[in-house]
C-alpha cells in the first residue's frame, strides 16, 4: 500500500495541523528575535527557546505516531 493510498488518519491530521501551529508559533518568535533588543530581547529569546522546544516535541509526536501507525 502506497502513501497515497492508505486511508485517512484522524489522528496523524490532528498531530499534523499541532506541528504546523507550533511551527508557526516558533517562526514568529524567531521574526520577534530581529525587532528586540536588550531586556526585551532576553525576553523574546526565551519565547523562541520555548516555542523551538514546543516544536520539537510536536515533531516527534507525529513522526513517532507515523513510524508506529504507519499512515505516513
Amino acid at each position: 500500500m502506497q502513501v497515497a493510498d492508505a486511508p485517512a488518519c484522524k489522528t496523524r491530521e490532528i498531530l499534523k495541523a499541532r506541528l504546523r501551529a507550533d511551527l508557526k508559533v516558533y517562526a514568529d518568535a524567531i521574526a520577534g528575535l530581529q525587532q528586540n533588543t536588550g531586556k526585551n530581547f532576553e525576553k523574546a529569546h526565551k519565547r523562541a527557546d520555548s516555542a523551538r522546544r514546543i516544536y520539537e516535541v510536536a515533531r516527534k509526536k507525529f513522526n513517532d505516531h507515523i513510524a508506529s501507525h504507519g499512515c505516513g
